[in-house]
């Protein structure tokens, strides 16, 4: 397992360098327009949770890979909870009507970010236990480089709202960093895992798909974040009623 850690953070460094992550890092720029994507991202986040709790967990189990999976899934699927609570801090969560929410959630600015769920599924759903911690792990170290790239402009918030952001800030860039997946003793065994030559090539098959759907995600952020107001994320898409908890 140890050459397919390497690969994966190979491709992680070059993940880290595209344009979304740029822009997340100029401070110059207000930290309600670099976190203006929010919207778009909660698709994702609600199939991440599925994700963990109907394709990934399979309890009980014998297998130690499993439960090594089994216990990542359960420190990972309600996350979606701190982000309804940033976009209430940040002032976007709007009166909508429930048509134009559902348009908006299946529209072309959530393309990619409602894809997650088919297309990892397609590789882990009744995989060997291997596989679904190959996803768990490219899953786990693009996740480290996003949300250290949203933790500025959240600290930003906090210090004008005088509120905690714990989808985008500090909270959730901490429970990433301190997930039982890991610890010393977990990546050691993780790292001595023999993989067997009948799922090797299969394994490098989704590493490079799942990278190209975490590229074409945070595209799709910038892409939203650079042609959409942090005042009126919804306008280009539909009419809203501006919320008075606005920051």
């Amino acid at each position: 397992m140890k050459s397919i850690l390497e690969l994966i953070e190979k491709k992680n460094q070059e993940y880290a360098q595209l344009p979304f992550f740029k822009y997340m890092e100029d401070e110059t720029i207000d930290p309600r327009q670099r976190l203006a994507f929010a919207p778009v991202i909660a698709p994702l986040a609600m199939e991440f949770s599925e994700f963990c709790k109907r394709i990934l967990r399979d309890e009980p189990t014998t297998n130690y890979i499993q439960e090594i999976v089994n216990v990542h899934t359960h420190e990972e699927h309600f996350h979606w909870q701190w982000l309804l609570e940033d976009m209430a801090k940040m002032g976007i969560d709007y009166p909508m009507r429930f048509s134009d929410a559902v348009r908006f959630l299946w529209s072309e600015h959530t393309r990619v970010s409602r894809s997650m769920l088919p297309l990892f599924e397609r590789y882990t759903r009744g995989a060997h236990p291997i596989m679904r911690l190959v996803a768990i792990e490219v899953s786990e170290v693009t996740a480290n480089v996003f949300f250290r790239s949203t933790m500025s402009a959240a600290l930003q918030l906090q210090e004008m709202t005088k509120s905690e952001f714990r989808y985008f800030g500090m909270r959730h860039n901490h429970i990433e960093n301190t997930h039982t997946l890991h610890t010393p003793a977990s990546l050691q065994t993780i790292k001595e895992i023999e993989v067997p030559e009948h799922l090797h090539q299969h394994i490098l098959e989704f590493i490079d798909v799942a990278f190209e759907y975490f590229t074409d995600l945070v595209n799709e952020f910038h892409a939203y974040i650079t042609t959409h107001s942090y005042e009126v994320p919804f306008a280009k898409v539909y009419p809203i009623e501006r919320s008075l908890s606005a920051v």
